[in-house]
């Protein structure tokens, strides 16, 4: 059941009040009912001066009785609960946002948020079927080594990644860009239910009855990005809220992560760029599990182990640089010599062998096996 505090907390974030003015509003008055109580006494004070004429109008507007029934009656049927930058109960990962939000939305469960191993997927609503089947894939690997993934439940790659999340069994996030009484878009209400049937969480910092807008989505991405400890774009243009998201969590110092998808698709546009600029590569979701040091679950250790270099591999170049290393670090001129490939294969070989963190370059040119 809703509390009259969720009511008054609708209230104050419905009139969207910039958060350099609404959280002072918070702390000054103490909570969303004491503003409340102020505003509707006319009470004289240097903040509600600088309420800004569009705010001021949607708060004199829902201050009625009918309005706050109005808030009532979505939080109760919808199960919406709140909490304010005040309370112990707000993420602490967002407080040290340059633009925190002052109040929150919720549906589902809030313990979610505790998760160890919080990682945001963002990517193209239009993504290609390869982009598609990728974030599944990588949602659901992560899920399974207990990852919590964060996205937007818009269409494309965050309904993919929320799917496969699900699939990997741990709860995931869905951050919404207006009200959560109503999913946007209305196609996702299934895996809206889905979300919340499996023990995840809806949450946004906008009142319900608040409908998404366009302004919203782009300002809603520092949330996503906020509440997780790495971000990973698989596939998205250069110009595109996805970049957003990356924008906001190099701004937060998050780790990112790009995946990079076709070659020549426009819609790796912007994973190419990143990855060009120093972004971590991966193509599993092991690689994220490696790099972000959250490889602690037992499948995905065995897969580790059985990647690593005392599996011999099977890929003849691959096998023939290993043998020849198993012995010993070498240069690029003696690996010539001991596996007989050509220069251009040999150097192939190596970087994909780099990649997948079995082989590492050493001062000199030299290269060893990575011992694990």
């Amino acid at each position: 059941m809703a509390t009259e505090k969720t009511v008054f907390d609708a209230w104050l974030a419905g009139a969207e009040l910039p958060y350099d003015l609404l959280i002072p509003l918070l702390h000054e008055f103490g909570g969303a009912d004491a503003v409340f109580s102020a505003w509707k006494k006319r009470e004289e004070h240097p903040l509600f001066k600088a309420v800004p004429p569009a705010c001021r109008k949607r708060m004199n507007e829902t201050a009625s009785e009918e309005s706050l029934r109005g808030y009532r009656d979505l939080a109760q049927t919808h199960g919406i609960q709140s909490v304010t930058i005040l309370e112990e109960a707000f993420p602490h990962c967002l407080r040290d946002l340059p633009d925190p939000p002052g109040v929150l939305f919720f549906r589902g469960n809030p313990q979610v948020l505790k998760a160890e191993k919080p990682a945001a997927m963002v990517g193209s609503r239009s993504a290609s079927w390869n982009g598609l089947k990728a974030a599944e894939r990588i949602a659901e690997g992560l899920s399974r080594a207990g990852v919590t993934v964060i996205s937007g439940l818009a269409l494309g790659i965050d309904a993919a990644s929320h799917k496969g999340c699900l699939k990997g069994g741990s709860p995931t996030v869905a951050v919404m860009g207006g009200g959560l009484d109503k999913v946007y878009p209305p196609q996702n209400e299934g895996l809206m239910n889905d979300i919340l049937k499996a023990g995840g969480l809806l949450i946004s910092e906008y009142a319900p009855g608040v409908r998404p807008s366009s302004y919203h989505f782009p300002y809603r991405n520092r949330i996503i990005s906020g509440l997780a400890d790495a971000v990973i774009l698989m596939e998205a243009k250069v110009r595109s809220g996805s970049m957003t998201t990356v924008g906001h969590a190099l701004r937060q110092g998050k780790e990112v992560f790009a995946y990079p998808g076709d070659p020549v698709s426009p819609l790796s546009e912007a994973n190419r760029l990143l990855l060009r600029e120093g972004a971590r590569y991966f193509t599993e979701a092991k690689d994220v599990l490696e790099d972000m040091n959250w490889l602690d679950n037992l499948s995905y250790v065995g897969q580790n182990i059985e990647c690593s270099p005392k599996t011999v591999p099977d890929d003849p170049s691959e096998r023939a640089v290993y043998l020849a290393l198993e012995k010993g670090n070498l240069g690029f001129d003696e690996l010539i010599a001991a596996t007989g490939l050509t220069s251009s294969a040999l150097m192939s070989t190596l970087t994909v062998m780099q990649i997948r963190k079995t082989v590492e370059i050493l001062p000199g040119k030299r290269y060893q096996l990575v011992r694990k």
